[in-house]
């Protein structure tokens, strides 16, 4: 119930295509949960995540992993000398030399042989077991929220370590369970290749520890800032009108209040960035007014904040 929970949080702030999966590695002598089925097929971990967003529930052991590059980096197997030396990756044409293989192999992050059995994986609203991460397949503006989610609870911001080689696998599993760190990934070789992740969407992945804290600031968010960025808030009218050539000119805007709409709830001259803007008695009421009209930079979060659109602004030019 926990995860349905969350999953419900996560699709209504986010608005996401896809179900976040839950990902587990089944440690040595754990039981595996009910509701889960082994695949008919052998299956890359990359298209594990696929088949997971779309519903399904699966316990993956290491005779059912498709790719034993990702099967060696997750623990499951020993990874075999030839993948270990680097050598696929120039044939593949991927690298340029061995040294440059090997040093990428050398960076990524990894598990010892045998420290895992298994890999779970099922969408986050089936899930009946804790995950060690949640890996969500988002356009860049839904990866930007869980960001900026992440500072609103910290204030920090975010550094990912990611590479386009064992996204999946590497940096979005194991690199996020050992650092307990989100992380970010656009996919690789074998997951752009193997899976039907679109060309627009992003990874990110998140210690599932973390999620119930990411949720509560989503949350806030929410109310707010997700729904006006979305309505492109402070998007400005195009203007045509542009210098010509030779000739100077001196941009200036001019700010028109209808007074008739104003309610003098003060909220444009609270957002503006330069103090343009002030509110005070205009006819016997609270209105906002103009103040230092030269300093309007045109940023449009008066127009945008105004609970009455009752503010434009008129851009025009002085010539000299």
């Amino acid at each position: 119930m926990q995860n349905m929970k969350l999953a419900e949080a996560l699709q209504r702030t986010l608005t996401l295509r896809w179900s976040p999966v839950a990902v587990r590695l089944l440690r040595p002598g754990e039981q595996v949960p009910d509701g889960v089925v082994e695949p008919a097929n052998r299956i890359r971990h990359c298209q594990s995540i696929t088949a997971a967003r779309r519903g399904n529930c699966m316990v993956i052991p290491p005779r059912k992993h498709a790719c034993p590059d990702g099967a060696g980096i997750m623990g499951l197997i020993t990874m075999s000398a030839k993948l270990r030396s680097g050598d696929l990756y120039l044939l593949f044409k991927k690298l340029p030399h061995i040294e440059c293989a090997r040093k990428m192999i050398a960076s990524r992050e990894e598990f010892a042989p045998g420290t895992y059995t298994a890999t779970l994986v099922a969408p986050l609203e089936k899930a009946a077991f804790a995950p060690d991460v949640v890996i969500f397949t988002l356009l860049p503006e839904q990866a930007m929220w869980l960001c900026c989610a992440a500072t609103y609870g910290s204030g920090e911001r975010q550094v990912f370590h990611t590479s386009g080689y064992n996204s999946t696998c590497a940096d979005l599993t194991v690199q996020v369970m050992k650092t307990q760190q989100m992380n970010i990934s656009f996919g690789c070789y074998g997951a752009r290749a193997s899976s039907d992740v679109a060309d627009a969407e992003v990874y990110l992945s998140i210690p599932y520890r973390q999620l119930p804290a990411l949720i509560a600031s989503l949350e806030k968010l929410a109310a707010k800032s997700i729904p006006e960025a979305r309505r492109r808030l402070y998007m400005p009218p195009v203007i045509d009108s542009v210098a010509r050539p030779g000739q100077e000119s001196e941009e200036r805007v001019e700010i028109i209040i209808d007074t008739a709409r104003c309610n003098g709830c003060g909220l444009c001259a609270a957002f503006c960035p330069e103090s343009v803007l002030e509110t005070g008695e205009t006819d016997g009421a609270e209105k906002a007014r103009v103040i230092a009209g030269e300093k309007c930079c045109a940023c449009y979060t008066c127009v945008g904040q105004c609970p009455r659109q009752a503010i434009q602004l008129k851009p025009a030019r002085r010539d000299f």
